[in-house]
């Protein structure tokens, strides 16, 4: 059994690739499940967030399971057409260090981000619930939550809160240097949007709307901080009223299209609109962006400001690496040795049988012929497979297999 990837990120492509391959959360499940009915793997599990879409699996056959894992990425994910240049693949030891950096933090734009890790652990129960990660992935995953924590609380890489949201926070902090009396409106309230809006009050944002498909979910948030909430056919409103909107809700479709903005800005008597789009896919069309007065930054155009951040992080992510190579190792170890376990287990629970019987039956013996006899007994087959072997002439195999499994070459006994 061995490990495999297929996946793409914002390393590779844009959020225009990414947004084709994107899956919600509430299709993990489903998407798991039909991983495994149409993919040669034994095991798999969809990692999905706003920066990265990957496939792990874990299969007996690896040229095949890559085979279909590309299948299905280009079908069920994507829309059938050839997949882009941008989709990488991984094997073995190089999945176990990537998901391990991955869920440390140390892969995702944001160097050091924790949200990241949730969104791993969500991956995780995605499979659990449908019931396609088995004893690899799911012992993989758990090596990877184990180094994360190591990273987190071994390396300075998680001293602050980072993460992509607050990147939006600090490129708007770059446009407008005081929040102090601008209107920002937040559209979605769940994770992201929390993390955006706890940035902003922290910047002294004081004049905040949260515009929600849900009213009670966008109520709980606002009430929160101190902001207030509005349903979603309330959004070209608060819109038109807004100097900064951050968007980040799960959506198959833009929620703002260049008339509704177009429309808005009509009623700003010229006065700039940014727009930050966290979303994958993206919450806001393209063409926003060729309107006069609105300035819009989707996940691509926050790389160079969390650029900057990462400088600072750099030094306590050399560190983290380390920690994510061991810990991959570690398990990597583990995996090799599965397929030993079964007759290991078997050849010692045999010795201890064999051993038994003769100790009960030399009872009372002096210990010395006791431990001849029992010697006797236990080498006694493997004695005459290999003078058979030798009648054959193919003893040479077995004979060097021995000395080195027993270290007879060894200057001192290890025991």
């Amino acid at each position: 059994m061995n490990l495999y990837l297929v996946g793409l990120s914002y390393r590779t492509a844009s959020v225009a690739v990414r947004e084709r391959y994107a899956i919600a959360p509430g299709q993990l499940v489903e998407r798991d499940a039909k991983l495994i009915h149409e993919v040669r793997v034994e095991e798999g599990a969809l990692l999905s967030t706003c920066n990265r879409t990957e496939l792990y699996g874990a299969a007996r056959n690896g040229d095949l399971a890559l085979e279909h894992m590309h299948r299905f990425f280009r079908e069920e994910l994507g829309d059938g057409t050839a997949l882009p240049i941008q989709v990488y693949e991984l094997r073995g030891a190089d999945v176990a260090r990537h998901l391990f950096r991955v869920a440390g933090g140390l892969d995702s734009m944001v160097l050091g981000e924790a949200q990241i890790l949730g969104q791993v652990k969500d991956a995780y129960r995605a499979a659990v619930t449908s019931h396609t990660c088995g004893p690899v992935l799911g012992r993989l995953f758990q090596h990877a939550f184990r180094a994360a924590k190591r990273i987190r609380s071994e390396t300075g890489i998680g001293a602050s809160t980072v993460s992509v949201a607050r990147v939006g926070v600090s490129l708007a902090r770059e446009i407008f240097e005081d929040f102090a009396g601008k209107r920002v409106l937040l559209v979605g309230a769940g994770e992201m949007a929390e993390s955006a809006l706890h940035g902003l009050r922290e910047a002294g944002a004081d004049q905040i709307s949260v515009v929600n498909r849900t009213l009670g979910t966008a109520v709980e948030l606002a009430a929160r901080y101190g902001g207030t909430a509005h349903p979603l056919d309330q959004l070209a409103g608060e819109l038109a009223r807004a100097d900064i909107a951050i968007a980040s809700a799960q959506v198959d479709r833009p929620l703002l299209v260049a008339s509704d903005v177009a429309r808005a800005l009509d009623q700003r008597r010229g006065h700039p609109l940014l727009v930050v789009d966290l979303g994958i896919p993206r919450n806001v069309d393209p063409a926003v962006a060729a309107l006069e007065n609105v300035y819009l930054y989707d996940l691509d155009d926050l790389e160079a400001t969390a650029e900057r951040g990462r400088e600072r992080r750099e030094a306590a992510a050399d560190l983290a690496r380390v920690i994510a190579r061991q810990e991959a190792d570690r398990f990597m170890r583990w995996l090799g040795g599965l397929p030993h376990a079964p007759t290991l287990r078997e050849l010692r629970e045999r010795l201890e049988a064999m051993a038994v019987a003769e100790l009960a039956r030399t009872q009372g013996e002096d210990p010395e012929r006791v431990a001849q006899a029992l010697v006797a007994k236990l080498m006694h087959r493997p004695l005459r497979r290999l003078r058979g072997e030798a009648e054959r002439g193919g003893s040479l195999y077995y004979v060097e297999a021995l000395r080195d499994l027993f270290g007879l070459d060894d200057e001192e006994d290890e025991s």
